[in-house]
């Protein structure tokens, strides 16, 4: 064969593989189709509007250390407040309440958080998140294709206002979430987190998975949720800021961030 042949040949390759790339990019399903899809795979929008206040309880585990506590977490529209009982540390605390973001533990102390690190606290705290994506996330795009734990999934990224994108894997057969992965700040700096989400079981018809694995700055943890309660009577001084967080609040407080 020619010089000329050959090089034909290997051009009429390039362009067969240039093609074959982008009818898989075109092949690819937009953002909102699979987060849209989610809701519906998850129980559908109505079922999440009914749920107007969840009261979370489980178990949180330190495998490398050792260490065992109990969960719970209270959420509503716009507040939110999360305990965990630690053996052998004690009470840790969290909540969001009058657009202020807080925490506190026998070890720090009261802290208000600022910046990406609350308005990342105001996401992951949101009654009913995933039917408010797009006002939490003004940019989404389906990026590619990854395998998570052997099942084929689609790659979202989802871009807040303030903070770090968030890398979602959504199944291709179920359409369910199974992976996240983002830079999450933190009072230790920028840390990357990944956290598996799995046992999907329904409550108030809503399907919510019971069990992640969370990988951060090389420590592991897990929770498994016993249960979730929906629509319970949760007072509403639940989530009132304890005193010693209050007092923080003049310094450190400016206008209720908005997701």
């Amino acid at each position: 064969m020619s010089r000329v042949h050959r090089n034909t040949a290997l051009a009429i390759l390039i362009l067969g593989a240039l093609a074959l790339s982008h009818v898989q990019a075109q092949a690819l399903p937009p953002a909102a189709t699979i987060l849209d899809r989610f809701v519906e795979a998850t129980g559908g929008r109505a079922a999440y509007e009914a749920h107007r206040s969840e009261i979370l309880t489980g178990t949180i585990e330190f495998p490398a250390q050792g260490l065992k506590g109990k969960l719970t977490r209270y959420l509503m529209r716009n507040k939110e407040y999360s305990a965990v009982d630690l053996e052998g540390i004690g009470l840790m605390e969290s909540g969001i309440s009058g657009g202020v973001s807080w925490d506190k533990s026998v070890l720090i102390g009261p802290r208000i958080k600022q910046g990406a690190e609350k308005e990342q606290a105001i996401r992951e705290g949101y009654l009913n998140a995933p039917i408010f994506w797009r006002e939490l996330y003004p940019k989404v795009e389906t990026v590619g294709v990854q395998s998570v734990g052997g099942e084929d999934c689609y790659e979202v990224v989802l871009t807040p206002t303030g903070g770090a994108p968030e890398h979602q894997f959504f199944s291709k057969q179920t359409g369910l979430l199974l992976r996240t992965t983002t830079r999450a700040t933190s009072q230790m700096g920028d840390v990357d987190v990944e956290v598996d989400v799995s046992d999907y079981r329904k409550f108030g018809g809503v399907l919510m998975p019971t069990r992640s694995r969370q990988r951060a700055a090389s420590q592991e943890l897990t929770i498994t949720v016993d249960d979730i309660r929906v629509n319970d009577a949760i007072p509403d001084d639940r989530f009132a800021l304890p005193s010693d967080v209050a007092e923080l609040v003049p310094k450190a407080a400016g206008p209720p961030s908005k997701p």
